[in-house]
């Protein structure tokens, strides 16, 4: 019988985009006494942050990493290298729809020394992945604190969030669906709306309950016609957007958010295609300094690129 995984929830590739990988480098502790995990990071090819990770002592190899993931993927180019034997059948939900996949057996999915998951892992392929070895998902992130460094280009994984000092962050609470997905309170010119966090897909999405919510106020929508984007199973077409000139969640805000709107499936298997809801690809956090997810309390903590950037 197959397996159901909601897995790999909002990796997404936008047709055409393309980014300048900077140079890949580990991070300088915050705290030398604080125990962490730390190693370089780049860019794919859409900007998406990259970190090495090792397969069965394996590696390491590029994992794309993805907030918005609640398991690891792995390429079926890697599973064949690797000599991975197929060993079950499960099903996947993608932004459009549930696909079927492959799963193998993994003994060990590791950062440098830290082992973050293992188990039934599913197998893809396709343009999401941009020729990447797989996603790295939030299964092993559990009582973790994931950080990434866009300035330094580098990722960190402490195994509690009081080791790391936040001082000079802007913190927001989340509250968490399913123990993996976190969800913010986001508002947007007095409209309430929620607000996904995920570092697997280059673009933003948002539902139509998000465009019909905000009209009527600051936001506009655009008409598109031929745009595509990539995701497990068919391309996605890009009919439409909402611009939005400032969104607020917690003590912090983002300025000009443009979502492609649409009736996607994802946001059916997280519960809540029938609320306003955004979703926030690397397009918004990448203009950060620095973002740190906190899966022990459930907070997303900021650190603002310094004015004019």
């Amino acid at each position: 019988m197959a397996r159901f995984l909601k897995v790999a929830a909002a990796a997404l590739l936008v047709a055409g985009a393309g980014w300048m990988a900077a140079p890949a480098r580990a991070c300088e502790s915050l705290d030398p006494d604080a125990p962490s995990v730390a190693g370089a990071t780049s860019r794919d090819a859409a900007g998406r942050a990259v970190a090495l990770i090792s397969i069965n002592d394996q590696g390491p190899f590029r994992f794309i990493i993805d907030t918005g993931a609640n398991r690891s993927v792995l390429s079926k180019a890697l599973a064949t290298r690797l000599g991975l034997a197929p060993s079950g059948e499960g099903v996947v939900h993608s932004i459009l729809g549930a696909e079927p996949t492959m799963l193998v057996n993994v003994e060990s999915l590791s950062f440098g020394a830290l082992r973050l998951s293992s188990g039934d892992t599913p197998m893809f392929d396709g343009p999401m992945l941009a020729d990447e070895h797989g996603l790295l998902g939030v299964d092993g992130m559990a009582g973790r604190l994931l950080h990434i460094d866009f300035t330094k280009h580098c990722v960190e994984i402490y195994e509690s969030a009081a080791q790391m000092p936040m001082q000079g962050w802007l913190s927001v609470p989340a509250r968490m669906r399913f123990g993996t997905m976190l969800i913010v309170q986001g508002m947007i010119q007095g409209v309430k709306v929620n607000v996904l966090i995920d570092t697997g897909s280059d673009i933003s999405l948002a539902n139509e309950q998000f465009r019909d919510a905000l009209r009527g106020v600051a936001a506009g929508t655009i008409e598109y016609h031929g745009g595509h984007a990539y995701t497990f199973g068919r391309p996605i077409v890009l009919e439409q957007s909402v611009w939005t000139p400032n969104l607020r969640f917690g003590n912090t805000y983002i300025e000009s958010v443009n979502a492609y709107i649409g009736d996607f499936h994802i946001f059916d298997v997280w519960g809540l295609q029938n609320e306003p809801t955004l979703l926030i690809g690397m397009d918004v956090l990448a203009s950060s300094r620095e973002m740190a997810i906190d899966y022990e309390h459930g907070v997303v903590h900021f650190r603002k690129r310094p004015r004019g950037r």
